[in-house]
């Protein structure tokens, strides 16, 4: 189990902060000046658990990180503003979002070198491997797109569209059992943004469900059974008058549990605290065997970690009407609440060790990654 005594954070020091100085190429919005300043996005591990992988934004690389010794091994130069990657399942590559270039750079991760360039749709911000290695889907979060494209990893190209219910796919999560895809809707101008439920057979869109009054979705997970995904979103209050932001009268930050059965539960839950806000949630990671959810709070310097039994016991003892009406309760994450970790600035990734003993934070605007001893049993 997880104890807050027990809990440690370590920043990674010097030797192991993400730097400009190291990658073999930089770019800054398209031009050919290399920035000291690389702000990582996103962080993701090998199978193995061996090496940690952090998408720079600004950086335009991606940095090879040793996570036993904690010492940066390499930085490979990718595309323009890289948000999001994913290892195929034998650790051979590194599929790569690149938000600005509209492509997805293919990384052997070996050579430590960008050896392709696919071409998909507007803005990428997301992908995910199917559990075979055969596939990848990238969400492509352009305003006015609404597309999920497929690649085949063997070939190395894209081989079709998947399209959404509505615009800005902005992350996609594979069910466990691999037969069904989730992508979170970030669709600008809607108050009422949403979650499409996608049959990976067909390519078709199965459900659609409305997370109301929500905005700024930024990931998603699913719980090793299947049963439930996790998001991670803002609440506005723009019903309101703009009198005091304290209390959550401006906006709200919550993680939304849906049952993936067809027309269930959506329970919005608060992360905030009273006078204690969890501002901007972004990147999850769910522990191995779905006790605990780890969030970085962007907006806090922190992750904020979840007791995931009761969760959702909560969920499955409240009917929608009571779910409904504890969106607001800002004492509510008392009763699920583990604990709250300090990290460098901006975390907006997460990832976890395959046995669940570690969580890596990337650190957006300190240019370093926070790893925080979880001591699960």
């Amino acid at each position: 189990m997880i104890r807050k005594g027990m809990i440690g954070a370590v920043m990674l020091g010097a030797a192991v902060a993400i730097s400009g100085g190291v990658a073999t190429a930089g770019y800054i919005q398209g031009t050919h000046v290399k920035t000291d300043l690389p702000g990582p996005f996103h962080i993701t591990m090998s199978p193995d658990g061996s090496t940690l992988f952090i998408s720079n934004q600004s950086g335009h690389s991606v940095t090879f990180v040793d996570a036993r010794t904690q010492k940066v091994t390499g930085e490979v130069a990718v595309r323009v503003q890289p948000e999001a990657s994913a290892v195929t399942p034998d650790g051979a590559f590194l599929y790569v979002c690149n938000a600005e270039s509209d492509s997805v750079s293919v990384v052997d991760i070996q050579r430590k070198q960008e050896i392709k360039e696919i071409k998909v749709g507007d803005w990428p911000s997301g992908i995910k491997i199917s559990p075979d290695g055969k596939t990848a889907y990238v969400a492509c979060s352009g305003c006015m797109w609404n597309a999920i494209d497929v690649i085949d990893t063997g070939r190395m190209e894209k081989v079709r569209s998947i399209y959404t219910s509505d615009y800005g796919p902005r992350m996609v999560e594979i069910s466990p059992d691999g037969k069904t895809l989730v992508a979170i809707l970030d669709t600008v101008g809607s108050i009422n943004r949403s979650v499409d439920f996608i049959d990976i057979a067909s390519g078709r869109v199965v459900e659609n469900r409305v997370i109301h009054e929500s905005s700024n979705l930024r990931d998603v997970v699913y719980t090793p059974d299947g049963k439930y995904i996790a998001v991670t979103h803002q609440t506005p209050k723009n019903w309101l008058p703009v009198c005091e932001a304290e209390n959550g009268q401006v906006f709200t930050n919550n993680v939304t549990i849906i049952e993936t059965k067809a027309g269930g539960k959506v329970a919005r839950l608060p992360l905030d605290d009273l006078n204690n806000y969890d501002g901007n949630p972004y990147g999850m990671a769910m522990d191995p065997k779905g006790k605990y959810l780890y969030i970085g709070v962007r907006g806090m310097h922190r992750v904020t970690i979840l007791d995931m039994d009761k969760v959702l016991g909560l969920v499955r003892s409240s009917t929608q009407e009571e779910l409904d009406y504890l969106r607001d309760d800002l004492g509510l994450v008392r009763d699920y609440l583990v604990a709250r970790v300090p990290t460098g600035l901006g975390p907006s990734s997460v990832c976890l060790s395959p046995d669940g003993k570690f969580c890596y934070a990337a650190n957006y605007f300190s240019n370093n990654v926070t790893v925080i001893r979880t001591a699960v049993d």
